[in-house]
């Protein structure tokens, strides 16, 4: 029993966690909609070090074919958020970077965000002390081997 209710103190810890990190941003309801649904995966990491950078949370979505959905509500953040890089491809937006605005000073958060033509796609949610051409080093700079 003591288990139990440490389990969900744990998990209502950590949702009240995520929740402020996307405080303010409907990003999150994708994130909470689909991230345990079928044919979707979910990666969530917090206070973590990526690439040689440190991040306070980078939260991923690939989806299989709930792109007409989560489109519509990212349409909310990216009116709000500085367009870094967009791709419209057919009048859909196929790919776009997007920079929001901060919680705090110095708190950086971005969205990336790619839907192929058969509504599969992906989004990142990552929040931390980054610059725009940080995230794209960390996103498009080649692994060394």
């Amino acid at each position: 029993m003591k288990r139990r209710l440490f389990n969900l103190i744990a998990l209502l810890l950590l949702v009240d966690h995520i929740a402020l990190a996307q405080e303010g941003l409907a990003v999150a309801d994708a994130f909470s909609r689909f991230g345990h649904e079928r044919g979707c995966k979910m990666v969530e990491m917090h206070n973590t070090s990526l690439r040689g950078y440190e991040l306070k949370t980078y939260q991923s979505l690939t989806y299989r074919n709930q792109g007409d959905q989560i489109a519509t509500i990212l349409e909310e953040d990216r009116r709000q958020a500085k367009k870094i890089r967009e791709v419209i491809s057919d009048g859909h937006i196929s790919s776009g970077y997007y920079i929001l605005p901060p919680i705090t000073e110095g708190l950086n958060r971005y969205v990336l965000y790619t839907q192929k033509e058969d509504k599969s796609g992906a989004i990142i949610y990552i929040e931390g002390k980054l610059e725009p051409d940080d995230i794209l080093k960390i996103c498009y700079q080649r692994r060394k081997r």
